[in-house]
């Protein structure tokens, strides 16, 4: 094995004329450009990924007991279930003046406004702790307050949609906004919190959905709580948020696998150009390989050195380009700054996000390696595979 790596150094290094050290080095940046590219992408991906869940999270059920009216016995004891409290959850329209726009309304038992610790963390004005029975207080996000022009102190109307004999028959409810947050997500302009009591009997009956909700230290771990609490209240139906939003993670999910099938085809690309740099030097190296065939070199000495060239093209290029990309990944804001400075353009406009979250993962930069040198080594074999094959009396001849 030393003897063929030597021979292969030799021969990549200084054995190749100007043209295939060209097109070596055009395999080796290709490489280089495609792995980094993957690598930021998928990186990237990762951290809108897990931002979506956190801000998801931060105000959605994450398990729900569906129809209970009180925390069954035993549920709240649970070590995974940081609080239990009855909710409501039904659609609305709130009006103020002549602005009229339709809301998500929830409304939280006795527990609830301290279970959306995320929501208190954001609050703009005002605090969770208004949310008490008989206040008749509304919390809502910030972007929609100043939407519908209300400041804290306003009276608001929220209308329930009431199937009623001849149709609908809409219940008219007045609250006070006490408060108001900003998680930099869609449920800034679409969410109302209020006092569980403070719902008329009719509109939790009739408006929405009740039950009891389940606040959890480890959301992912939602399926597991699920079962346990399933054990405790069999004739219940258990939800939790991974039924309820599915669709959409699953299309992040498939969006992701896209765009990583996408970038490799970029990556296979670049690594069959060592073919055709392995290919000239095969050509321009005919002689000397019917020499060492003469001097005692077998087949697969001769179709080693020519792998190992081309795989130490192919995994320095993968190398760097898995060095390049996380440290892009990492500087992604100062590098997308940059070039919004010089264009003129910026990407987050009209998006909640202020910055570009980025995860990088151990498990995808593994992943990105392995297919890559996958690539690489087919790329390699090809060449080697012909290098194997030539006749000594035509080389030596030639």
């Amino acid at each position: 094995m030393s003897a063929a790596r030597d021979v292969a150094f030799r021969f990549l290094l200084k054995g190749a004329d100007p043209f295939t050290r060209f097109i070596t080095w055009v395999s080796f940046t290709g490489l280089l450009l495609g792995v980094m590219v993957l690598t930021v992408v998928v990186s990237v991906m990762n951290g809108f990924d897990d931002a979506l869940k956190e801000r998801l999270l931060s105000a959605v059920p994450h398990v729900v007991i569906e129809g209970a009216s009180e925390v069954p016995p035993g549920v709240a004891e649970l070590p995974e279930v940081d609080a239990a409290f009855a909710f409501f959850e039904g659609m609305a329209m709130i009006s103020r003046g002549r602005a009229v726009t339709p809301v998500s309304v929830f409304g939280l038992g006795e527990g609830g406004g301290q279970a959306f610790g995320d929501i208190g963390a954001h609050m703009r004005t005002g605090s969770m702790e208004a949310l008490t029975a008989g206040s008749r207080a509304a919390i809502l996000g910030a972007p929609l307050a100043a939407h519908l022009g209300l400041a804290t102190g306003d009276s608001l109307a929220l209308i329930f949609p009431m199937p009623g004999a001849l149709g609908l028959a809409p219940v008219q409810q007045r609250f006070e906004l006490v408060g108001t947050f900003e998680l930099q997500a869609e449920l800034d302009t679409s969410l109302v919190l209020v006092a569980l009591d403070d719902l008329d009997g009719k509109v939790r009956e009739r408006s929405g959905d009740s039950g009891v909700q389940l606040r959890i230290h480890a959301p992912l771990e939602a399926l597991t709580v699920q079962e346990r609490v399933q054990a405790l209240v069999p004739n219940a139906r258990v939800t939790t948020w991974m039924q309820r939003f599915n669709d959409l993670f699953q299309a992040v999910r498939l969006e992701k696998a896209m765009m990583f099938v996408i970038l490799l085809l970029v990556v296979a690309v670049a690594s069959f150009n060592i073919v055709s740099g392995q290919l000239m030097l095969v050509r321009k190296k005919t002689s000397a390989i019917a020499i060492l065939r003469t001097m005692g070199a077998d087949n697969r000495f001769i179709s080693r050195v020519f792998l190992l060239q081309g795989l130490l093209v192919g995994c320095l290029g993968i190398f760097a380009g898995l060095l390049l990309g996380v440290l892009a990944a990492r500087h992604i804001n100062g590098i997308v700054g940059a070039l919004e400075s010089i264009f003129g353009v910026h990407l987050l406009d009209g998006t909640y996000f202020v910055s570009i979250p980025v995860s990088i993962e151990a498990t995808d930069l593994t992943v990105i390696a392995t297919l890559s040198a996958a690539l690489a080594l087919v790329a390699a074999y090809l060449p080697a595979r012909r290098a194997r094959n030539l006749s000594p009396i035509a080389g030596l001849h030639g």
